[in-house]
């Protein structure tokens, strides 16, 4: 007989028909066994906001398993600032480095660690802090007290404290005792939509959100999950990649024995008041459980 393979005609004796016929019938099974058709709980569906800020889901990835929570718990978070003041002290500490650099490398450093404020500061910055600086120190015949530093990069670490939280209904925990099960989500869902919303740069942690009434993706689940620990909750919090940012975050609860997706920044008015479950973006770490 002949048999079609690859775009060419292969001919076999009739009694090899049967052999290839199943060749070709086990091929066909994997490639459809290999092929995702959706998300169980550990391969979570994830979607990427487009410019009218829908989710569209497609197959995840699995998570971390919760053994490696506190290896992955050392994420940092950098943060652009704007402007900073740099004592005189700390100037002539930068100055300092920078003409030790040179001297014994022949260039200046592309970049300053300035450890008092936990910033980095480029070298097109710190060139331009530099020449203001003289400037003054020439017009004036003294040194300033204070030189503005543009555009320094700061190192943000999580040093959030579950102590400093308890489970008794309070200014922090208004959410104490008040939900259970999946309609405990719904509850939450409808309080962070209506108290507060989401900020690009807001607060990162959960006192800064309960201060301020905003947060950003960090600072939201983390109010979120005190929220669900203060009501027993098995929660965690969970991070990934959406189109823009590589540390999104978000949380993951256990109800019955599966882990439900809460995604604490998509159910605020500026992302259009989501579904809890809707997600922007695949997880890939469990940063740790509450």
């Amino acid at each position: 007989m002949d048999v079609w393979l690859g775009g060419g005609i292969i001919s076999r004796h009739t009694k090899y028909a049967p052999i290839i016929g199943v060749i070709l019938l086990f091929a066909l099974i994997s490639v459809v066994c290999a092929t995702p058709f959706g998300g169980v709980i550990d391969s979570q569906p994830y979607g990427n906001l487009n410019d009218n800020n829908e989710v569209k889901a497609s197959a995840g990835s699995k998570i971390v398993d919760d053994k490696t929570t506190e290896k992955l718990a050392s994420t940092k978070k950098t943060i652009k600032v704007k402007s900073a003041k740099m004592s005189k002290k700390d100037y002539k500490k930068m100055i300092n480095f920078i003409d030790k650099y040179e001297d014994a490398r022949g260039y200046q450093p592309n970049k300053y660690s300035w450890k008092s404020q936990s910033s980095v500061i480029y070298k097109n910055d710190y060139l331009d802090a530099i020449d203001r600086y003289n400037k003054f120190l020439k017009v004036n015949k003294a040194d300033p007290n204070y030189v503005t530093i543009f555009n320094s990069i700061k190192i943000v670490t999580e040093t959030e404290d579950d102590s400093s939280t308890n489970d008794k209904k309070s200014k922090n925990l208004p959410l104490a005792g008040k939900l259970s099960g999946k309609n405990g989500l719904t509850i939450l869902q409808k309080y962070m939509n209506k108290n507060l919303n989401h900020r690009d740069g807001g607060p990162s942690t959960f006192s800064g959100v309960v201060k301020s009434k905003v947060g950003d993706c960090w600072g939201l689940s983390e109010w979120a999950g005190k929220q669900l620990k203060a009501n027993k909750y098995k929660v965690r919090i969970v991070q990934g990649a959406t189109a823009h940012v590589w540390n999104h975050r978000w949380l993951q609860i256990n109800i019955g024995g599966k882990w439900i997706n809460f995604e604490s920044s998509l159910v605020t008015k500026k992302y259009g008041s989501k579904h809890y479950c809707k997600t922007c973006a695949r997880a890939s770490l469990v940063i740790r459980n509450l």
